[in-house]
């Protein structure tokens, strides 16, 4: 069985979220040794000076050198061939752009690959399902749902709280995004008077807050004391996770939700958005709030201050959900659509 990877999801996407999906994939397909892999950009490769233009010609001229009718093309990120001489398999990780508005080129460059590909990965039911509902001629036996996994690491850092250390909520994630929805968490962080009795860590995203985010820190009572912001490789993340008071997930959409189970990996109880595909990570293990509803988000982080019992069973429900989620069970689904392909 031959399989063309096109990786321009390591030039278009930063570390993280879709690229590490992708990364984890073909990093699982190594399990399968019936599977002879080609690739026009691997992991790791940046795209410099060359051009998107340029780019695109590249690959199809790449593609043409190593394909035959039996190659199947799988696409990481929406771009396939010009004149695909095989099956042609793509990742679909969310709507958002669709859903959320976005430029008009992105939204046909997707729904173009969208429509002429053979078999669609995708990474929940929710997304699935979006896709069936804004692109009606796809019809749901094209969709394959494989869901990510989590990283080992994830399980194996232990609590490692520091007594003169102020506890803290987590968030991780871009904040800009309106879909994100991270001023909701801000403003009932602010208006509960959180701050008093925790800090607010923020990992990963935009390197700064927005000007009127920062005025509304600045006038409570403790100022920007209580907010800090990490960006840091996995190990890192992991220990944050683990000595968090609570994890918090506010989005109003996501493909998935991969930060959760990974806090629940790490031994962290979860509050997170019953919107989306967010609950087919969650499911019972977590605390599910109305992303709209800035009261319903209180009530659930009461509930975690509250009951150190509770949070204990939380804890044990969410390693547990962690557990099934595996990047080999993600691979596992995918090879069997390539079986089907041939």
């Amino acid at each position: 069985m031959k399989v063309f990877f096109d990786g321009n999801v390591f030039t278009r996407q930063k570390p993280g979220g879709i690229s590490r999906l992708s990364f984890e994939l073909i990093k699982s397909l190594d399990r399968f040794k019936d599977v002879q892999r080609f690739y026009y950009r691997k992991p790791g490769f940046l795209l410099g000076r060359i051009g998107s233009f340029l780019d695109i010609v590249f690959m199809n001229i790449w593609y043409g050198m190593y394909a035959n009718k039996k190659t199947i093309f799988h696409s990481l990120y929406y771009r396939i061939p010009k004149y695909p001489k095989g099956p042609v398999v793509i990742n679909a990780y969310d709507m958002i752009h669709e859903l959320f508005g976005s430029n008009q080129k992105i939204i046909a460059f997707k729904k173009h690959a969208l429509l002429k590909s053979d078999v669609i990965i995708s990474s929940s039911e929710h997304t699935k399902k979006d896709i069936c509902r804004l692109y009606p001629t796809i019809t749901p036996q094209k969709i394959v749902v494989a869901y990510p996994g989590v990283n080992e690491i994830f399980f194996k850092i232990k609590t490692t709280f520091q007594n003169n250390s102020r506890p803290y909520m987590l968030y991780v994630g871009p904040r800009s995004y309106k879909y994100k929805n991270f001023n909701l968490l801000l403003d009932t962080f602010i208006h509960r008077q959180y701050f008093l009795n925790f800090d607010l860590v923020l990992v990963g995203g935009e390197k700064d807050l927005t000007d009127a985010q920062k005025n509304k820190i600045q006038n409570t009572k403790n100022g920007v004391a209580w907010i800090r912001q990490e960006f840091c490789d996995d190990e890192r993340l992991a220990k944050l996770y683990s000595n968090a008071t609570v994890f918090i997930y506010p989005s109003l959409y996501e493909g998935f939700g991969i930060p959760p189970l990974e806090a629940m990996a790490s031994g962290c109880p979860v509050v997170a958005s019953s919107a989306s595909a967010v609950p087919e990570s969650v499911g019972d293990s977590g605390l599910l709030f109305d992303p709209n509803n800035a009261d319903d988000l209180a009530q659930k982080i009461e509930m975690i201050l509250a009951d150190k019992v509770f949070v204990t069973k939380l804890i044990e429900k969410g390693r547990a959900r962690a557990k099934q989620f595996t990047w080999n069970k993600m691979a596992d689904v995918i090879y069997r659509s390539y079986i089907k392909l041939i």
